[in-house]
């Protein structure tokens, strides 16, 4: 998300002093961006995987059974 705002801003700071800024500027923006993006989210990932999501079991072979269908319920022709 910061790439995109270092991205934003490097256009209007190239476009406003023109010249070779017009590219370097944005590229630079972008890459600053990525990098910080990169520093902040670190360990965000980390620390999703390790909450308990009640899902079923990362190492589970079968995921469907413990759906229950009934089927005197089911409308089967």
């Amino acid at each position: 998300m910061l790439c995109c705002v270092g991205l934003i801003g490097g256009y209007v700071v190239g476009q406003s002093l023109g010249g070779p800024w017009t590219i370097i500027a944005p590229a630079a923006g972008f890459g600053i961006g990525l990098a910080a993006d990169m520093k902040f989210m670190k360990g965000h990932h980390k620390t999703r995987d390790q909450q308990d999501s009640g899902g079923p079991a990362r190492k589970d072979a079968d995921p469907v059974r413990a759906a229950h269908v009934d089927e005197g319920k089911a409308g089967y022709p």
